[in-house]
């Protein structure tokens, strides 16, 4: 995160933290979107998302008094939504008793990003880029979602996934190490992967 947004999130949450109601909704406004797409990766229940949203920003208004201040409000929220999501999908699991499944997975692809592109890509090519993906560990897939989607960098990352620094940027290494290896034999569509990644990663995020 650059040294201005820090700026602007410590100002921003100084002044909720002071009493100003309405830099809450700016907050909401402004990381909605990031976070909603965030929580759909971890869980498809789309209203389970929305709704521990809510609860997030209800509880950061209900506990304003006992907040500390911060420097980045994205961090902050994403730690907060993945640990909510985790802990209602828990609880989801132990009601319904459901055995041998994974309580937390991590969903993304990539295609979509090539309808921004003058890539095209063959259903074979786009079935084997959902096959790589889904090569790739949960963490994987969670780490280069945060590094070139969300464009985090890898000190948030690491805070996120309960890393140090050098371990999130081995994690990462890993991931593009590991597509590099299942597309060996497709040279071009590793290349087109890596550009649409670091394309993502220098775009504005929502």
């Amino acid at each position: 995160m650059s040294a201005r947004l820090k700026d602007n999130d410590q100002t921003l949450w100084a002044r909720f933290l002071n009493g100003n109601d309405q830099v809450l909704s700016l907050i909401y406004l402004r990381h909605v979107n990031a976070l909603l797409d965030y929580g759909c990766k971890i869980t498809s229940n789309r209203d389970l998302v929305k709704d521990a949203i809510q609860d997030i920003f209800c509880t950061i208004l209900r506990n304003r008094q006992t907040l500390s201040a911060t420097d980045n409000i994205r961090l902050y929220l994403f730690k907060a939504l993945k640990r909510k999501l985790i802990r209602e999908i828990q609880k989801s699991h132990r009601t319904q008793q459901v055995e041998g499944e994974p309580i937390v997975g991590f969903n993304i692809s990539f295609l979509y990003s090539f309808d921004h592109t003058d890539f095209e890509l063959s259903p074979t090519q786009k079935q084997e880029l959902v096959d790589a993906i889904e090569a790739l560990t949960d963490r994987q897939k969670e780490a280069i979602y945060l590094r070139f989607t969300r464009g985090l960098d890898y000190r948030e990352i690491a805070v996120i996934l309960n890393l140090n620094y050098q371990s999130a940027r081995a994690l990462i290494h890993r991931a593009i190490s590991k597509l590099r290896d299942i597309l060996a034999d497709k040279a071009e569509l590793f290349s087109q992967v890596l550009w649409v990644l670091f394309q993502s990663h220098r775009k504005p995020v929502f």
